[in-house]
């Protein structure tokens, strides 16, 4: 970045996701704004109120100032261009950046910031995969934990509990049974569990960093032969979309391999601070190519007037192929 970007980080209206890359995954736990230089040490304007164990807490990583009237203007000193996040920024804090950089070119750099997250690093893809890891041992305890009688919410309290018993948080968390899984994005009810299918679809989250994974599979000793055959279908595609993941293919080639699937959603996105992260979606008309570095859920489905089956993984992109998180 050319200039200075700012990132208001306030839990009464909502937190920025990137400040959880420089605050350690601390994000929803530290007030502030932080600056992001073009040159030299960031800058973490702390909340007065726990300025001093931030400066504790991140000393050695960012120039930690206390936030007052006129700091972030004498951080910003003489430049006269400055971005901030058009995607996270309310229209109060739109306008307290006009006071208190009066005179200054604001830029909504919102595009140019979505850019920088697209490639991970090292440390990055460590903790997408050490979230993934969490999300998919505690999918095979959910399994083990499914009854005839156990509700939607009764096994979200259950994984919810289970992630925060290993010191994880929840990114997000859908459960739904029976006809519940024709919706996308369920919302988690009272429905109870009875023979027939189970959607869940979730993801972990480790220091700022999200998984997103979905599991479909028949509850019950009586299978459907129509599920069988769409849930075979789903996986076979997946397969063949995996035999295409690399560096350099183009997302939209990645979706025609989608043919016959019933969905009119994306086929996958990237994931990280966000479980929505860049790149932000994978669909007919997306315009970018496959990047070493790059984290996406893949997620293809199919949804029939009795059911819905979407099977999803997380995949870290190389040069020659990927490697499944």
């Amino acid at each position: 970045m050319k200039v200075p970007i700012v990132l208001f980080n306030f839990l009464d209206y909502w937190t920025h996701p990137l400040v959880n890359k420089y605050l350690n995954g601390k994000g929803n736990e530290f007030e502030g704004i932080l600056v992001l230089m073009p040159k030299g040490k960031n800058v973490w304007l702390s909340h007065p109120f726990n300025f001093t164990q931030a400066k504790t807490e991140f000393g050695k990583k960012l120039s930690v100032k206390k936030m007052g009237k006129g700091t972030l203007a004498k951080v910003i000193g003489a430049k006269r261009k400055v971005g901030y996040d058009g995607k996270f920024c309310t229209l109060n804090q739109l306008k307290t950046l006009r006071v208190s950089l009066k005179g200054k070119q604001l830029i909504d750099a919102s595009k140019e910031i979505s850019q920088a997250k697209e490639i991970k690093s090292v440390e990055e893809i460590k903790k997408i995969k050490k979230a993934a890891c969490e999300t998919k041992k505690v999918l095979v305890k959910v399994r083990k934990k499914l009854k005839t009688g156990i509700s939607e919410i009764e096994v979200e309290k259950f994984i919810r509990n289970e992630f925060e018993k290993d010191g994880y948080q929840t990114a997000f968390c859908i459960v739904s049974f029976g006809a519940n899984t024709k919706n996308i994005h369920h919302v988690n009810g009272k429905k109870k569990l009875s023979e027939g299918p189970v959607l869940i679809d979730v993801g972990a989250k480790w220091k700022g960093y999200s998984a997103d994974i979905t599991e479909s599979y028949w509850f019950g000793k009586k299978k459907d032969a129509d599920y069988v055959r769409e849930h075979k279908f789903v996986g076979d595609k997946l397969e063949i979309i995996e035999n295409h993941l690399k560096e350099g293919v183009a997302a939209k080639d990645l979706w025609k391999l989608c043919k016959g699937l019933n969905m009119d959603f994306f086929l996958g996105h990237g994931i990280g601070v966000e479980v929505h992260d860049s790149p932000s979606s994978l669909g007919p008309k997306s315009n970018w190519k496959l990047a070493k570095g790059m984290v996406l859920a893949i997620e293809p489905a199919t949804y029939t007037k009795r059911f819905g089956i979407r099977i999803e993984r997380d995949y870290l992109i190389t040069k020659n192929g990927f490697k499944k998180l």
